[in-house]
Parts: C-alpha cells; structure tokens; sequence
C-alpha cells in the first residue's frame, strides 16, 4: 500500500513538473571581454522589472563564452534584459520555451541577435524590416542629393526643396511598413511594442486606439496593452472620458487597481504625508465617509505620492484615516507615480470622482463642496 502511495505522489509531482512553463536562454559570445575593461564577462543575470524596480529572476555563469539561463516563464511575455556587461545589455522577449541569443561581442550586447521563440523571432522580423527600411532611405536621399544642381549646392536653404520631398517619401514608407507589419501580425504581442515605440511618436491617438481595438481578446492581459490604453485614456482625460486604470498597493503589500471597484463611485484622492494643505482636507474626507457608513456604492482611493513608507503609513495611522470605505495605494515613487502622470497631477491635493463604468464625472472636488457631492451619491444609492 505504501509503495502504491509512493508510486502515486511521484506521478502527481511528475505530471505537476511537465505542466510548469519553463524558459531557457542559450547564449554564445563571439568574444567575453568587456567594452572599457580588458576584464571579460564572468557571469550574467535576467533581469526582470516588477513594480517598475529591476528584480534579477535568474543568473548564470559564463563558461568558455557561452551561457545557459533558465528557470519559470512568467504567465504572460515580458521584455526582459541580460545584464552583466560594462556597456548595455540585451533586450529580449521572456516567455516559455528555448531562447537563443546568437553569437555576439560582449563589448556591445545590445546588438546581439535573439531567436527561438515566437516573440523573439518575430521581433527580429520587425528589426530586419526597420533595418530595411533605414537602408532605402540612405539609398533614396543619395540619390536626391545627387540631383541638387551645383549653383545651390552648400545653400542649406535651397538644398532643403530638393531632398525636403524625398525626406517625406521616406516617412511615408517607413509608416506604410509599419503599419502593414502591425496588420500581418496582430495576433503577436510583440505587435505591442511595435505600437509604442514606432506608432505612438508618430500617428495620433485615434489611428493608435483603432489598432488597439483589432488586439484579439486574449493580449488585453498584455501588460504593454494596458499601459498603450492608458495613455490613451490620459491623453484624451477630461469629464465625461474614461479614466487611466491606475494601480498600486496598499499598506500590506496588497495590488490593487482602479478597475477593482467597476460597479462603484470611486473618489480618487491624490495626496501625500508631508503635504499641509492634504491634512486640511481630512476632516471633510471623513464627514463624507461618515455618512456612507451604511452604504457600500463609494470608496475613497486615496493614492499618496509619498517615496517613504514609514511616513505614508505614519501619517495614515496617527490621523486615523480609517473606514470601511477608505482604500489607501501608493507605488512610494514621489512625483514619478505612474498614477500621478496618467491623471496629469502637478500638485496635491488632486481629486477625480469617477462614475460606477469608470468614467470621470468631475475634478478637483474638496472642501464641502466635495461632502455635499458625496452624500449626494450615497443618497441616490439607498432611494
């Protein structure tokens, strides 16, 4: 019987084993010395950025210049670096599976090449389109500038109407490629990246939301989706738009985000523990909070930018900001706070009621005109 329960565990954990998503990352250096040393590279690390803090999720030795890291794949892809070297690092898409970072100058990893898996070698894709497209261009403007007449060649001015054309013929198919690489492979998170970094600077928002509108269901768990639909949202933020979805943790360590309380009028308050005029808003924050004791349709989210948790949680409990409806985040970044940028604070106190479907009814509410709107809600909820 023992031997069968023996026998059974192991084929539990080794089914359990098989289940797991897992990465390795195979690498080979063409040469290990590093750029401003005559040191070479002994040991690299996979770096991966949780709450926007570099955290190291594996580290390998370097071994007649090659490496082999390996260890858990995250849940969703994540652009993740290699790092270890005296002059960048390498750039690459996390995710399950075998990844292959080709042979490269430790001198200047951020040239190397990476491939294996999906992402990567569809980014690689991108990059040889990019490159493609660079090198027309050189061959396109040479050809303008060959065509400049000599009586206004060295006239700056009068050389811009002849190459000024080729310049926006180059801009034009750089943008054309883009956009059909995005259309070809809208089904690639990578395509996310290729959003931000190449659409974002160039096309305005409503080209950027119509191809965020074609991203299939399943990359909306994307975190690169949600930051391009939040600067969206931040770009176009007024009274009546829908709101960032910003997010933080509480005083626990608990993640929470402004979509956790969809269904509920939600008062953000931005604020911080040093700020005198925020401190003066407290007795009317808890007068409104009072008054929603029996009901549960508002929540007050306090966001603080404070950088310091002892003074954050300090000031939270020596004030008593306490209530069943009263939820303190923060990210502890100061005035770098993701959720202070998207909602476009540039002081505290900074306040935005949002409606029950996240949009934003109005700003800067404070003082009894802001009691006066919050009892308001709670009576409409308990008519």
């Amino acid at each position: 019987m023992r031997k069968l329960l023996t026998l059974a565990l192991l084929a539990v954990a080794t089914f359990a084993m098989a289940q797991e998503k897992n990465f390795v990352i195979r690498g080979e250096m063409t040469s290990a010395k590093l750029c401003y040393s005559d040191e070479t590279i002994n040991e690299v690390k996979l770096e991966r950025t949780v709450d926007g803090v570099p955290v190291v999720a594996a580290t390998a030795p370097v071994v007649d210049g090659k490496f082999v890291l390996q260890g858990k794949a995250p849940e969703v892809m994540e652009l993740c670096n290699i790092t270890g070297f005296d002059n960048g690092s390498i750039p690459l898409f996390l995710e399950e599976g075998e990844i292959t970072v080709f042979p490269f100058d430790a001198a200047y990893p951020v040239g190397a090449r990476i491939g294996g898996s999906p992402s990567n070698e569809k980014y690689q894709e991108y990059i040889d389109l990019n490159n493609k497209c660079i090198q027309e261009s050189k061959v396109r403007m040479k050809e303008a500038q060959a065509n400049i007449p000599k009586e206004v060649q060295g006239n700056i001015e009068e050389e811009l109407k002849f190459t000024s054309p080729t310049f926006y013929v180059n801009n034009m198919h750089f943008k054309v490629a883009i956009l059909d690489f995005i259309y070809e492979n809208i089904d690639s998170p990578v395509v996310l990246y290729v959003i931000k970094y190449s659409m974002v600077p160039t096309f305005n928002t409503d080209v950027i939301q119509g191809f965020l509108n074609a991203i299939p269901q399943d990359l909306h768990k994307q975190a690169m989706y949600r930051e391009l639909v939040n600067e969206i949202r931040s770009a176009n933020l007024k009274e009546g738009s829908v709101a960032p979805d910003i997010v933080g943790r509480t005083p626990e360590g608990n993640e929470l985000t402004l979509s956790d309380f969809k269904g509920k009028y939600v008062f953000i308050d931005f604020w911080a523990s040093w700020c005198a005029p925020c401190r003066r808003e407290i007795p009317y924050l808890k007068e409104a909070l009072a008054y929603s004791e029996k009901s549960d349709n508002l929540v007050v989210l306090s966001y603080s930018i404070d950088n310091d948790m002892e003074a954050w949680t300090g000031c939270i409990e020596s004030n008593q900001l306490i209530h069943k409806n009263w939820v303190h985040i923060s990210t502890l970044k100061g005035w770098n706070s993701e959720g202070a940028k998207l909602f476009n604070v540039k002081g505290v106190p900074h306040t935005v009621l949002i409606d029950p479907e996240g949009n934003v009814v109005e700003f800067n509410l404070r003082g009894e005109e802001m009691v006066k709107k919050l009892k308001g809600i709670v009576d409409g909820a308990n008519k």
